[in-house]
């Protein structure tokens, strides 16, 4: 399942945020480099993958997932926040003058009515289970195959397309059967928001002046549309693919963004 990732610092100015970014993955031993250049760049097996969005509503959102080890020199910008849904786990994480803080470190970002008591009840809750139903992922099959598999039960088709998958798998040497191939239903599929942590991080963002679309666009989104924009400004006459004016209206200003990038070949 994929995962998201985002870094809040109501306090910062992007340019400084991205300097900062760049400059400790430099520290850090990895190698700056752009993806979007005329001429594509290395393939590094250990990669950062940012982008610096623009103060919206006095907000700052950095979208992917930095190294951990970034966040002390940019939480000496100011007080911050990281956030992170992988499935329906949620890791949230406050930071400022150089270190773990707690809520109160945005304190002064809290919507009237809310305080810092609220962000602890919220950081001390569990992530509970997901609401999303256990389903074959039937929106990627065609629309005739969808509508013939509208009378199936899909508790009895599930647990067939276990079983199968996992014998193909073990007839592979792909090991045991139950896991992988529920690891195979699971990848691509996109965060469960509707999960315990999906809901607790949904929790702890109401109590913010963030803007109500603090979540996106996710990085996919964002990155597609980034490189169609540069393409259409690079070339303002250069061809249209199936699909491309789609992501490029879906993130109509990609190109306010500052793309962090950083690769090294070993991990640093």
């Amino acid at each position: 399942m994929a995962a998201w990732h985002s870094l809040y610092w109501p306090a910062a100015e992007p340019e400084a945020v991205a300097a900062s970014l760049r400059a400790s993955a430099l520290a850090l031993g990895y190698t700056v480099f752009d993806p979007f250049g005329l001429i594509p760049g290395r393939a590094y097996p250990h990669a950062i993958r940012l982008f610096v969005g623009p103060q919206v509503g006095g907000w700052l959102r950095v979208v992917g997932e930095a190294d951990a080890r970034q966040l002390p020199e940019l939480a000496r910008l100011g007080p911050g926040l990281a956030l992170g849904l992988d499935g329906g786990s949620a890791s949230i994480a406050f930071w400022a003058d150089g270190a773990p803080a707690g809520p109160d470190a945005l304190a002064a970002y809290l919507r009237p009515g809310f305080s810092a008591d609220d962000l602890e009840r919220i950081l001390a809750a569990a992530d509970a289970g997901s609401r999303r139903a256990e389903s074959l992922p039937l929106d990627a099959l065609p629309g005739d195959i969808q509508q013939m598999a509208a009378g199936v039960d899909l508790k009895q088709a599930r647990s067939m397309f276990t079983r199968l998958t996992g014998s193909t798998l073990g007839k592979a040497g792909g090991g045991s059967s139950a896991d992988q191939a529920r690891a195979l239903l699971a990848a691509g599929e996109p965060p469960d928001w509707t999960s315990g942590g999906g809901a607790r991080i949904s929790r702890l963002m109401g109590c913010f002046t963030v803007p109500h679309d603090w979540r996106a666009p996710d990085f996919t989104t964002l990155r597609d549309a980034y490189q169609l924009h540069l393409r259409r400004q690079r070339r303002p006459n250069a061809d249209l693919y199936p699909g491309d004016a789609e992501a490029m209206v879906a993130v109509p200003n990609a190109l306010d963004y500052l793309p962090v990038y950083a690769g090294a070949h070993t991990a640093p």
